[in-house]
């Protein structure tokens, strides 16, 4: 018999992982996430003050923890979708300052999972797709609501993080574009064409963004402002637009859902291969690898969970947008969910590695404590029973960080046009939905529109 006395630390264990297993933020943000799917944001803010633990939007938590910043930028994309602007950049700026970004290329494999419960034991780690949205989809709030200098600070900060992620891959950058352009145009609005021009340089770049081309033409014709890698894709601008007291109507649309992640398990084997494999970010060590083949071949390792980022829909429907009526040019401006699942498959490796060096935690947990009650029990059979009991216990407590920025769109799209002044009627399609708002231009003045509702 094992002395009672033994069995209370055990038992105390077991209970503390029973309770470590539970939840995990892909359940926290289930609700929220298919209101919005649904097309229902007001429910999806209910759910998502309740994951705050507050009473209304206007409130902010008084006790952070280590999922406030990424609940925050939950909530302020729902606000947007809402028409809440003014809130929205609230969160937006309030997750911001508390915001890390993740790393997962100069870390081990062995310190990113180093953690004996779960990796979502820790403040969450922005990847770098979303630390640039934050500054896009706020650029929007701004924009949305006529206040140029809110959008030009916002620009100012997009651009120092573009220098932070200058030397990210393709996939991060290309997140820019839309940004960058929204950034030439607040500074357009502004009266500023030199850096007006060179951020659509920039968005140029970073591949481009439907209307910029036109948009660079008409303004190089009437300032004159020119920037290389603008020149080069404009030629030559013509002679200067009429001087007419028309403005510019700028029409954004965010559709769809971005991926995200969910648990999911992987034969032993499978996982050790996929961690191992050559490729960016931490992989396997050797001595990791012959570690995790040895458990695996004592049976004791079956299966690894892990993160794995699913697609909301496949296809994405065409968005249709009529001004007064009439139909205008609109084009897919950022692919969003493209972009994630990109830059999930450059990680995935480094995921998975982390999973198995903390289930080797586990394992060897449970090989300590079955030593440990053979030796004080004399009971071989008792120590193999509390070995197993404890990693198996260890192992179904192991809950991977399914954390990401849920409310994400699938996409954007983008439509500008130039308008007469007056009263304007936009509409926008899609899967069937209509959403129509209307919109008073000044001589010479500009609006943005933004449809966010859409999912």
């Amino acid at each position: 018999m094992i002395p009672f006395r033994r069995l209370l630390p055990i038992g105390a264990l077991l209970s503390l992982v029973a309770l470590a297993g539970c939840g995990g933020y892909a359940g926290t943000s289930e609700q929220f996430r298919k209101a919005l799917t649904r097309g229902q944001p007001a429910p999806a803010l209910e759910r998502v003050n309740e994951a705050l633990g507050v009473q209304r939007a206007e409130d902010l938590p008084s006790e952070t923890n280590k999922d406030t910043p990424l609940l925050l930028l939950e909530r302020g994309a729902i606000l947007q979708a809402l028409g809440r602007y003014e809130l929205s950049s609230r969160d937006f700026q309030s997750a911001d300052q508390n915001l890390e970004v993740l790393d997962l290329t100069s870390d081990t494999a062995g310190s990113i999972g180093k953690y004996l419960f779960s990796d979502d034991a820790t403040l969450y780690k922005a990847p770098p797709h979303e630390k640039l949205l934050l500054n896009t989809l706020n650029m929007i709030n701004y924009l949305a609501r006529g206040d140029l200098n809110g959008a030009r600070v916002e620009s100012r900060r997009l651009v120092i993080n573009e220098k932070y992620f200058e030397n990210t891959g393709a996939e991060a950058r290309s997140m820019l574009a839309l940004g960058s352009y929204l950034a030439g145009f607040t500074y357009e609005m502004s009266g500023r064409p030199g850096p007006a021009m060179r951020y659509y340089g920039d968005a140029l770049d970073a591949g481009g963004v439907p209307t910029l081309v036109d948009a660079a033409r008409r303004l190089m014709a009437r300032t004159g402002a020119k920037d290389p890698r603008v020149a080069d894709a404009v030629g030559d601008p013509g002679p200067a637009p009429p001087d007419d007291d028309h403005g510019e109507l700028l029409v954004l649309v965010q559709t769809g859902m971005a991926p995200y992640y969910v648990p999911e398990r992987l034969p032993i084997g499978a996982a050790v291969v996929a961690a191992s494999s050559p490729g960016p970010g931490a992989r396997l060590s050797p001595a990791e690898r012959r570690r995790a083949n040895t458990f695996a071949a004592k049976g004791i390792l079956k299966w690894v969970n892990y993160p794995r980022l699913t697609r909301v829909r496949d296809g994405r429907p065409r968005v249709g947008v009529r001004v007064d009526g009439r139909g205008v040019e609109d084009g897919l401006a950022l692919n969003v969910a493209d972009r994630v699942l990109d830059q999930y498959e450059q990680i995935k490796g480094t995921l998975i590695a982390a999973s198995i060096t903390r289930l080797l935690t586990r394992a060897v947990a449970g090989e300590a404590s079955q030593a440990i009650t053979k030796k004080s029990s004399g009971n071989g059979l008792a120590g193999l029973l509390v070995g197993l009991a404890v990693e198996g216990a260890l192992t179904a407590a192991d809950t991977p960080d399914t954390r990401s920025w849920v409310s994400l769109p699938d996409a954007i799209f983008v439509s500008r046009t130039r308008v007469p002044p007056g009263e304007h009627t936009v509409e926008v399609s899609y899967r069937g939905r209509l959403r129509s708002a209307t919109v008073d231009i000044a001589p010479n003045g500009w609006a943005v529109v933004n449809f966010s509702d859409l999912r």
